[in-house]
């Protein structure tokens, strides 16, 4: 369990800094500050994945909730208005914990209060639980729910087009604030009233969006007030939902229960790589098309093929989710279309985006770890081989658009417009980091690839066999003459047309990393050693040497800005995983490395950030020291390393 306390939480500085986050399995969340005041667009407390309209839409995005005696009323929210916050209700809470779901405490007087969150999984429903824990009175409970009712990326403004009228249910009511849009539910589980009384709150201000060069204005409509007594040994549930409520009690107990035994079920040694294990299942849904997926990220990112392969192992194979993760490998074998996986599937359509060349290679790497942790090799055969084997084949063929095989076997992809590799960034209208022609880590993976299909094959005649053998043999005979940096001691990161591009970044490392390596021993070692020395930091490796002219630390201003510094010195924590394996795989006493690994990976393997998102490992982290989290808040890949690495060095 993690305890953030009183002096963290009345400090709106460091309070909203701290993040937490709850999911529902469809690719919805609730989320916000530990202090209830949003400071980003993406924060609410339903966040829906529709089905129609297809998309992420933040439907309610907060609750005001006061106490009153009869006599004086105590708000315990907080918005952040133009040039003040109102009201103040970080100043009663008392403490935050998040173990299976959210909870603040906050202290008015002698009276205690708790409240929880919950997201009922597979079910666009929030609950909200308030327990009178201490007291002597009985206070009077008042929750203002504040709607949105807008896409995740956009704002909404007063308009004339919302319908303010509610209509009664039992112990709630219903409104349909807009036309095409799912209606809303609200109730409690108690007896209260509600009192309408439609109103807009102008001009909430969300921090992060301004300091990330956005809009950060809402307003945000309130339809009126529930009315109901909070009394001790008594909670109160108070839901929001698209379909209609039921017993909140009965559905509370049972989503409680659902996420014990899922924790139960994490069965690692380890306390910390259980809590992993157990944060990793934020990432796996059933999307909109009832498709197991993967979310790369929380709160903006939505499904990307190459994410997911490089997740999937440690969110389930590493974490006891094995019939997941087969399910997620089988939908994507379906989705493979001319030799590619699709790199974005569309949040708001069912179109499909085939603009990544490496998501299919990952796929390779991905069966593997599933069979290295036990997977069924007839599953493999049946269901995934087919795929694996049109991949193969289309790139042979030379039948892969953008992508091309030359006389030294070395796979090219892409030109100056494109970003086909996982540094995909774009500023002021070009690739920041333009990696066409032959990129190391994709040659590494296709290397790879063909030596998967052709142990796959083994004692099998196929006519591609000979190719595939021939193709593996062609490019190993090449690579290191090809890509070798004799000036670091290291790989070079692309080979093209124009020449080579001899940057240090740590995509030389798969060549160590990935099952199948083209480098000799000795090579390894070089190699995993120019990485220690430029890259490593404790939070995964940097994506360009600090000796660079091009080298950027740090991750802030416009949106043009932060891009120009994604892929040129930012710390991935992904990366640190395949470090991991690269030293482990040439060290030659493998104990000592092992506690170095966990030793100098500690911020990442064994414990959370404390001025960021809770319970999660973030997308990035600044370049220079004391390097700043940064980016998603919760990024799968992350979590999904950290996991992976942790099994691989013991877990203890």
């Amino acid at each position: 369990m993690l305890r953030i306390h009183r002096v963290a939480c009345v400090n709106t500085e460091t309070a909203t800094r701290k993040e937490w986050l709850d999911t529902n399995g469809l690719g919805g969340y609730a989320s916000s500050t530990i202090i209830n005041c949003h400071t980003r667009k993406y924060h609410g407390l339903l966040v829906a994945a529709l089905k129609k309209p297809r998309g992420r839409y933040v439907l309610l995005s907060k609750v005001e909730t006061s106490v009153t005696d009869g006599e004086r009323e105590f708000f315990l929210s907080t918005n952040k208005y133009p040039g003040v916050y109102h009201p103040t209700g970080h100043q009663f809470v008392e403490g935050f914990e998040q173990d299976l779901y959210p909870a603040v405490t906050y202290r008015i007087g002698d009276a205690l209060i708790r409240k929880t969150i919950l997201m009922v999984h597979g079910r666009n429903t929030v609950l909200l639980c308030y327990e009178l824990l201490e007291g002597r009175i009985k206070p009077t409970l008042r929750i203002r729910p504040l709607l949105a009712y807008r896409d995740v990326h956009q704002l909404t403004s007063e308009n004339l087009f919302l319908r303010p009228k509610t209509f009664p249910e039992k112990n709630g009511c219903i409104i349909e604030p807009y036309e095409g849009m799912p209606p809303l539910h609200m109730g409690t589980s108690r007896t209260s009233t509600f009192f309408p009384g439609p109103r807009w709150m102008r001009n909430v201000e969300y921090l992060e969006e301004r300091r990330r060069g956005f809009d950060y204005q809402e307003d945000l409509f309130c339809p009126g007030m529930f009315e109901m007594e909070l009394n001790k040994g008594k909670p109160v549930i108070f839901a929001a939902s698209t379909e209609r409520l039921g017993d909140l009690s009965k559905l509370r107990k049972k989503e409680i229960k659902r996420r014990e035994s899922l924790y139960e079920n994490c069965r690692d040694r380890s306390k910390c790589v259980r809590e992993m294990q157990y944060a990793g299942g934020q990432f796996l849904i059933r999307n909109a098309s009832d498709f197991a997926s993967v979310v790369a990220g929380y709160q903006w990112f939505g499904e990307w093929g190459r994410d997911t392969m490089i997740a999937l192992p440690g969110l389930t194979f590493h974490s006891g989710r094995q019939a997941f993760g087969e399910e997620v490998l089988t939908s994507y074998a379906k989705l493979e279309k001319g030799g590619l996986l699709p790199n974005y599937l569309d949040q708001k359509s069912e179109h499909l985006a085939y603009n990544s060349v490496d998501a299919s290679l990952w796929f390779f790497w991905t069966v593997q770890e599933y069979l290295k942790t036990g997977g069924n090799r007839e599953f493999v055969r049946k269901k995934i081989l087919p795929a694996l084997q049109r991949i193969i084949q289309a790139h042979l063929d030379n039948k892969v658009p953008l992508c091309g095989i030359d006389a030294d076997g070395l796979l090219h992809a892409g030109n100056e417009n494109t970003q086909l590799t996982w540094m995909d960034a774009q500023a002021y209208g070009k690739p920041v980091t333009p990696r066409h022609g032959a990129a190391v880590e994709i040659n590494a993976l296709w290397y790879n690839a063909l030596c998967f299909y052709l142990e796959q094959m083994d004692g099998k005649k196929h006519k591609l066999v000979d190719r595939a053998r021939e193709a593996a043999n062609r490019l190993a005979a090449n690579f290191t003459n090809r890509f070798w940096n004799p000036e670091d001691n290291c790989l070079c990161d692309v080979v093209n047309h124009e020449g080579r591009d001899c940057s240090i970044r740590p995509n030389q490392i798969f060549a160590v990393s990935l099952p199948h390596s083209m480098l000799t021993m000795e090579e390894m070692r070089t190699v995993v050693s120019c990485v220690q020395d430029h890259l490593l930091t404790p939070f995964g490796l940097r994506t360009l040497s600090p000796r660079n002219p091009a080298y950027i630390p740090f991750y802030r201003g416009s949106p043009d800005d932060r891009d120009s510094a994604y892929h040129q010195g930012i710390v991935w924590p992904w990366l640190a995983g395949h470090f991991g394996e690269a030293m482990m795989r040439q060290t030659k006493d493998r104990k000592a490395t092992k506690d170095f690994l966990r030793k100098f990976f500690k911020p990442i393997l064994r414990s959370f950030p404390e001025d960021y998102g809770i319970a999660s490992i973030p997308e990035i982290y600044t370049g220079n020291p004391p390097h700043e989290p940064n980016g998603c808040m919760a990024q799968a890949w992350s979590v999904a390393e950290s996991v992976r690495l942790n099994k691989l060095l013991g877990g203890r």
